[in-house]
């Protein structure tokens, strides 16, 4: 249990940052990051600012075009089972699918920097004590959809089960095992009601962004200014992670060089509740030292810190890192009712008691230590 001055610390935090929504390059997103920077400066931090140019094309309009063409890609195939047979299908399938991974996979990467639509600018906020091996990685920007996070994650796992349940039966198939037409027409009709919420599902700037992640910002801000922490930190507080990780992508092309170096390892905080089970949630090969750091320190404390993969259909900035093969996790803590308030009007400060975020900077200092 964490200390009444430091959850009220960090219920006043949360507040001050959580006043208005946050997006990305906006006077409100500014202010915040000015008072995290006076807070950094406070600590014994050197801080700047870097700025940055991107595109919100690939963010606003890349996952639903890419639900869209995941659902046509089933229809495709069940027309080309039905009319042409199984081995067509799969040829098409199969060729429809690589393209869309590819691109989407290009369009992460690059297309966030490059693309020549929607440019927009914003920064990202550095802070260095000393010579930092650790980073401790929060985002400062907020946004809103028109569908609930819960319910697009629900569509991103629905549509991927309708699209492997396509290609399951075109192996039926292709061994001897026909199926009644029927069947293909009823993947056809999941594969659209599927992707519907993803395909409707827009960016907009009416949430104040507490749990998600003026949370986040305010545990890394506690945990820098910990007595606990080690001398040596790095603290990166990003913009832009609600759109497509563009901030986090931006300063590891900044900082390409020193972001290379293989004894980096990244902390990320998103979305800190008062309530439900931790999670330090991964991409790519699992992190071994940071899932070592945090066995020792979960026993040291007495809490349950599991390592798991991200859950799909979420992005977070430490993606970015582990896509260099940097160690990278990202901090997690909260229920189905946290997951429902996020990216919506209910996103607000008023739903904190300061507990969970406490506890939070807590856990990051204790495994920067730790790491560093």
């Amino acid at each position: 249990m964490a200390e009444a001055d430091l959850v009220q610390r960090a219920k006043n935090l949360i507040s001050d940052l959580a006043q208005k929504p946050r997006f990305a390059g906006s006077a409100e997103e500014s202010a915040a990051r000015a008072l995290c920077r006076a807070e950094l400066e406070r600590a014994g931090f050197e801080c700047h600012e870097q700025s940055f140019e991107y595109s919100e094309w690939p963010a606003r309009w890349g996952p639903p075009l890419a639900a869209a063409f995941q659902a046509a890609t089933v229809l495709a195939v069940a027309h080309m089972a039905v009319h042409h047979g199984p081995l067509a299908a799969l040829l098409v399938g199969a060729a429809l699918l690589t393209a869309l991974i590819l691109a989407s996979g290009d369009a992460k990467r690059r297309w966030i920097a490059r693309f020549p639509l929607r440019r927009a600018k914003s920064r990202n906020l550095e802070a260095k004590r000393g010579n930092p091996a650790v980073w401790l990685v929060a985002h400062c920007d907020s946004k809103s959809q028109t569908v609930p996070i819960l319910i697009r994650i629900a569509s991103s796992v629905a549509l991927a089960a309708a699209t492997a349940a396509s290609f399951g039966v075109l192996l039926l198939a292709l061994v001897g095992i026909s199926l009644i037409e029927s069947v293909w027409h009823l993947l056809a009709i999941l594969a659209v009601l599927t992707a519907l919420p993803s395909m409707l599902c827009f960016i907009r700037n009416d949430s104040n962004g507490a749990v998600d992640n003026a949370s986040g910002v305010a545990a890394v801000l506690l945990a820098a200014r910990s007595e606990s922490a080690p001398r040596d930190l790095g603290i990166l507080i990003t913009s832009g992670e609600e759109l497509g990780l563009a901030g986090a992508r931006a300063w590891l092309t900044a900082h390409a060089p020193a972001s290379a170096e293989p004894g980096l390892r990244v902390l990320n905080c998103d979305t800190v509740d008062d309530t439900g089970d931790w999670w330090c949630m991964y991409t790519g090969a699992k992190p071994k030292r940071i899932a070592a750091a945090a066995e020792t320190i979960a026993g040291a404390l007495g809490v349950r810190l599991p390592m798991r993969r991200l859950i799909p259909g979420i992005l977070a900035d430490s993606m970015a890192f582990s896509d260099l093969g940097i160690e990278a996790v990202t901090l997690s803590r909260g229920t189905l009712s946290t997951l429902a308030r996020i990216h919506t009007r209910r996103d607000t400060s008023n739903a904190f008691g300061g507990n969970g975020v406490a506890e939070a900077s807590a856990l990051l200092s204790a495994l920067a230590r730790e790491l560093g």
